[in-house]
């Protein structure tokens, strides 16, 4: 198992393609070669907002299994902010505990890019992944929002890192 910090185009591609197929299967959609194409340019947004962005892969037997595209928080006061803006596990290997081991090295990899605080939203329906986050110290705010294109209930969560 490899931990690795990247802005790398092919670990850019590998990433959208677990988002395209993550996303689906937390739907309970089925992916399409138009989710992938969609999810291209998202991961691609993230890594161009900024030199500080970046992505946190691991990869097991030369397979990516787990992604994370951090960039400063859009919405921060400051840029002492970093959001944890997609994450996305490999659908074939959900359960077997890969978000957790990622989770352990967010905030040294955000540390170690400048951040002192760390934020996500994820949709206030996403149990699963809400437990993950807490479990990992991730604390829930009351801040909530519409997500722009799904109109799902977002809440904020966040993390100090230092």
């Amino acid at each position: 198992m490899e931990i690795v910090k990247t802005r790398d185009a092919s670990a850019a591609d590998r990433a959208a393609h677990i988002w395209a197929h993550a996303t689906a299967k937390r739907d309970e959609n089925v992916a399409s070669s138009d989710d992938y194409a969609a999810a291209i340019p998202l991961i691609q947004e993230a890594l161009d907002a900024s030199e500080r962005s970046f992505l946190l892969t691991l990869v097991e037997d030369g397979e990516t299994l787990v992604f994370v595209a951090i960039q400063p928080a859009r919405e921060a006061e400051d840029d002492t902010v970093g959001e944890m803006r997609y994450m996305g596990v490999a659908p074939g290997h959900w359960g077997e505990g890969w978000a957790r081991r990622i989770l352990v090295a967010v905030p040294g990899a955000m540390r170690d890019s400048g951040f002192d605080t760390g934020e996500l939203w994820v949709y206030a329906d996403n149990i699963r992944a809400i437990f993950v986050y807490e479990a990992m110290g991730w604390q829930g705010t009351e801040e909530t929002r519409r997500h722009p294109v799904t109109d799902r209930v977002e809440q904020k969560f966040v993390l100090k890192l230092t």
